[in-house]
């Protein structure tokens, strides 16, 4: 099988999920990737799903999120707090592709690893930096995870949730998802630059510039208005029929008609209320919108005349823009999600067989596949550091003295 990233070297310092992720996309079209840990403790996401993410998951014994985030990549332990440990990355580096990192200002430059000192090196090096919140400003130097530079401090948060609620924490890693795909598409960007001009250059992304850009329509309608953002509520949504519904049996199904006008006479004849379709309050988008509390609440007293199964039934026998609301663990078994080749089946060497999430980006010509397991911790230290030039003894002295 042709692998399109097959001779690409990336170095990846950092944890956690958004930066990661880039990684392990990249080592499924068959770049080399070397996941940098700390010696005798490793990443601190090996222990993540054992510890059941403080109540956001169930431990396992298959470590899921590990192999999620860091399958298809080498281990390699070194102590970046030290000047032999430091060595060991600029030796890599100056025969690498990628630098990955989501170091902060002050990291980067505590362990010798900025773009400046990396560039001198290997002046074709891509450096690729993921921080919560930019490397420049008062708070580049601040931690930031995906639920406070992601979700509360881009505003996302405080739109996601009626005005008479408190705002929802988002899922584990729905922002660094989003974020590990900015990432990604910096780095190739830069690589296929270099094929241009041969020259690296630095990528910068956070998870609070992503935020911000997947909120545009928001963001941007601020920047030119100078008003905040509208927050509709669903008990008087503008457009009832891109409006979510609740069902007899305590579930709930999400319309999607933005183009509501086209589909109105045939969603009245779905819901066999066609009575509907000309009634003066409603026969318009105009009208629905001026009477949209009255009309939420008539939909809502029909939604709740039948179950879930039922509506399913009756709205996908017409050609209406909707989607029932679905668990995560009956997406799993959806037939389109299926169709679309979303999991993969794969005989893990540890764990035997079991499923995972494929790259969602498909490559007619160079497809991703899962390439290996995620490693154990300096699983590939040794033959890393032989391909450096380092002898047997002089890794056994790093070892002995803790730089690896």
């Amino acid at each position: 099988m042709t692998t399109g990233l097959e001779g690409i070297k990336v170095i990846e310092v950092g944890g956690a999920f958004a930066m990661p992720l880039a990684g392990m996309l990249m080592g499924s079209w068959g770049a080399d990737v070397i996941h940098v840990e700390p010696p005798k403790r490793g990443d601190l996401q090996r222990y993540l799903l054992a510890a059941g993410m403080a109540g956001w998951a169930r431990p396992h014994e298959v470590n899921y999120i590990w192999e999620h985030v860091d399958r298809n990549k080498k281990s390699l332990t070194v102590n970046l707090g030290s000047p032999e440990g430091q060595q060991i990355i600029h030796d890599l580096v100056a025969g690498g592709d990628v630098f990955l990192n989501n170091l902060r200002p002050y990291e980067m430059e505590k362990f010798n690893l900025d773009y400046e000192t990396l560039q001198a090196i290997n002046p074709k090096i891509v450096y690729a930096n993921l921080t919560g919140y930019g490397q420049r400003g008062p708070e580049k130097n601040v931690g930031g995870y995906d639920s406070v530079a992601f979700w509360a401090r881009s505003g996302v948060m405080d739109l996601m949730h009626e005005a008479d609620s408190p705002p929802n924490i988002s899922r584990p890693a729905y922002g660094d998802s989003l974020t590990s795909q900015s990432l990604l598409a910096g780095v190739m960007a830069a690589l296929f630059i270099r094929e241009r001009t041969g020259q690296g250059q630095e990528v910068e992304v956070s998870l609070f510039n992503t935020a911000t850009f997947a909120l545009g329509t928001d963001i941007t309608g601020c920047l030119i208005s100078g008003e905040d953002s509208v927050r509709p509520a669903r008990k008087a949504m503008g457009n009832p029929i891109r409006n979510i519904y609740p069902t007899s049996d305590g579930r709930w199904i999400m319309l999607g008609m933005t183009n509501s006008q086209h589909y109105w006479p045939a969603f009245c004849q779905a819901i066999e209320h066609p009575e509907l379709e000309n009634d003066p309050r409603f026969a318009t988008q105009e009208e629905r919108s001026g009477h949209a509390a009255e009309l939420v609440a008539i939909l809502e007293e029909i939604f709740l005349m039948k179950t879930y199964e039922q509506w399913m039934d009756i709205l996908s026998r017409n050609k209406l823009v909707w989607s029932p609301v679905k668990t995560p663990l009956e997406v799993i078994a959806d037939e389109q999600a299926i169709a679309n080749d979303f999991y993969g089946d794969w005989d893990h060497p540890t764990y035997g067989p079991i499923k995972l999430l494929n790259n969602p980006i498909k490559l007619s010509k160079t497809p991703a596949d899962n390439r290996c397991k995620a490693p154990d911790l300096g699983e590939h230290t040794d033959q890393i550091l032989a391909g450096l030039g380092y002898s047997q003894e002089k890794i056994d002295e790093l070892r002995a003295n803790g730089i690896i």
